[in-house]
């Protein structure tokens, strides 16, 4: 810990010496809540917890170079800590190198997925209880399947080259390549760190961003390359995801995602339907957010369903404090928990029975 605070400091010493040269610029985004989770469960299932949580807190690095000829070389550095101090600090996120001009920009380095960039379009509670990734992601199994965690769509991805089109009137699109997405790194509940096969991916999205409208499609296939091939398969998902403003101040968000082999588990398929809402006045925001899974394939009486309300209060541009409240309905063989995505703690679902979390946050972005 003392290394990884002296390297900050070394960082943040250079970063102060250097920007009236235009050098790097430090930016960060602090994000921590105070949670009431209740899994629902009895016995040794059940989770009934009060903590304080971090949730994808986070500092980073960035600067860019004119070279001429209307380009720019650019650099992002991002490491996730932990506000807390239960857990690692330092944590990689995204970092890449890029290289942008009227043809667009060229990125090279570990990045999100173009389908997961797609989706946090129309999360109404990213990064808070209520994520809609909690959706497309299992943190205690199926039953037939087994008390596993699967995470593998919507995902940071590792040795990533990636284009970008440059913006055509609203109409953009993004397509990556990942020469290893490092599956074993993901919680898949398969440990492949010893195959040296490549878990290379693919990803796309096409949008248009104008105005009111936004509307978009967006595609991913991760190679299931060293992983028992007697019940796995290659995992495909797409997702359609469109957003309107009804008014300068109503908004009206959707999606609607289809997976196939979730979690490299040949024809386990699902899809994940979700609608959401917000209203702003002033410097508040009320939201209200709906998300469905339907059964796995093969599989009766696995789907959820996910229902969010919360409230931001922005007290200035960079600071906001928030209430949220979130219910996950499980059904008789699923045991998802409203609160995994993002957060710091891990705790499991319990099969068939309702989760529920009350949170009350704060985030400065600096």
């Amino acid at each position: 810990m003392k290394n990884k605070i002296l390297t900050m400091a070394v960082i943040s010493a250079m970063l102060s010496g250097t920007a009236v040269a235009a050098g790097p610029t430090l930016y960060g985004k602090i994000h921590t809540s105070v949670d009431v989770m209740d899994n629902g469960g009895s016995g040794d299932s059940k989770y009934q917890e009060t903590s304080l949580n971090s949730n994808a807190s986070r500092i980073g690095i960035k600067g860019s170079e004119d070279i001429g000829d209307g380009m720019r070389v650019g650099y992002l550095i991002e490491w996730q800590v932990d506000m807390t101090g239960d857990g690692g600090d330092m944590a990689i996120r995204n970092r890449a190198v890029t290289l942008n001009g009227e043809f667009g920009t060229f990125l090279a380095g570990k990045w999100d997925s173009p389908m997961k960039t797609l989706g946090r379009k129309v999360d109404l509670f990213g990064d808070q209880v209520g994520d809609l990734r909690n959706m497309t992601s299992l943190n205690s199994g199926i039953g037939g399947v087994g008390s596993v965690s699967l995470t593998t769509i919507d995902q940071r991805w590792d040795n990533v080259i990636q284009y970008r089109t440059p913006d055509m009137n609203g109409l953009n699109g993004t397509v990556a390549y990942s020469f290893d997405t490092n599956t074993d790194g993901v919680s898949t509940g398969i440990d492949n760190s010893g195959d040296n096969q490549d878990n290379d991916a693919y990803s796309f999205n096409v949008m248009y961003d104008r105005d009111a409208y936004m509307v978009g499609l967006g595609y991913e296939h991760t190679d299931s390359n060293g992983i028992n091939s007697t019940w796995s398969e290659d995992q495909k998902a797409w997702r359609l995801a469109a957003s309107y403003d009804i008014t300068p101040n109503l908004d009206i968000l959707a999606s609607y995602t289809d997976i196939n082999n979730f979690g490299f588990n040949k024809d386990l398929d699902t899809e994940v339907a979700t609608l959401g809402t917000s209203y702003s006045l002033g410097n508040n925001k009320l939201k209200l957010q709906y998300a469905v899974r339907d059964d796995f394939n093969g599989y009766s009486d696995t789907g959820s369903k996910m229902i969010t309300v919360g409230a931001d209060h922005n007290m200035s541009k960079r600071t906001t404090i928030y209430a949220a409240y979130s219910r996950m309905d499980n059904d008789d063989m699923s045991g998802n928990t409203p609160w995994l995505a993002s957060h710091d703690t891990s705790a499991l679902g319990s099969f068939g029975d309702d989760a529920d979390v009350l949170s009350l946050g704060i985030v400065h972005k600096f």
